[in-house]
């Protein structure tokens, strides 16, 4: 080799692909807010042959991951409820998906919730599994400097495919949602538009 020869030049190296969630509106891993949830509530049980309804309460642990946009919110919230209901049963519910979304007024976060229990198991007067439960609900929720603070009240149809009879069930949640790591780490991928901020 000649002495006055440049060296070969580096060989290019293609850049690796986005992963597909990279690019997403709604949910984005790498800059969605992520919190885990535990609430308290007062429910009402009323079966579907009765006139009256049962107090009960119930114990629920969740976490939520939210997309915030300007003066909107939206996102995903994933809870398990134990929920106990005098004269009827202690219940389980598992997998409780809600979308959610409404509005940010300043630290208020107004907003509604809907979705279904993918299953729930209770034992009272004896075994009793169900699966598909709608639910609906609405409230409001204070943002503190690393959690959220809320009261929603909810309206449930707690429906039983085999065991005890179905039932209606409403209530008033009061909600705790601590600030959780992000889903994604940001120091994983390399700085790109395609990455903004974390709100």
């Amino acid at each position: 080799m000649a002495a006055n020869q440049p060296p070969d030049p580096a060989p290019l190296v293609a850049a690796a692909p986005l992963p597909r969630f990279a690019r997403w509106r709604l949910l984005n891993p790498y800059t969605a807010r992520h919190t885990n949830s535990l609430s308290l509530g007062v429910v009402g049980f009323r079966a579907d042959s009765a006139r009256s309804q049962i107090p009960g309460f119930s114990l629920g642990l969740g976490e939520q991951v939210t997309t915030v946009r300007g003066a909107l919110w939206a996102g995903l919230d994933r809870e398990f409820e134990l929920r106990f209901v005098r004269h009827d049963a202690l219940s389980l519910s598992l997998w409780r998906y809600q979308w959610e979304g409404g509005l940010r007024l300043g630290k208020l976060e107004p907003g509604v919730r809907f979705g279904m229990t993918l299953l729930h198991l209770d034992v009272g007067h004896g075994f009793s599994f169900g699966l598909l439960s709608p639910r609906v609900a609405a409230g409001v929720w204070f943002k503190l400097p690393r959690s959220r603070i809320g009261v929603s009240a909810f309206s449930e149809y707690f429906w039983r495919w085999t065991g005890d009879e179905s039932a209606f069930v409403h209530g008033l949640v009061l909600e705790l949602q601590p600030d959780a790591e992000p889903l994604v780490q940001r120091s994983s991928v390399t700085s790109s538009p395609s990455f903004p901020g974390r709100p």
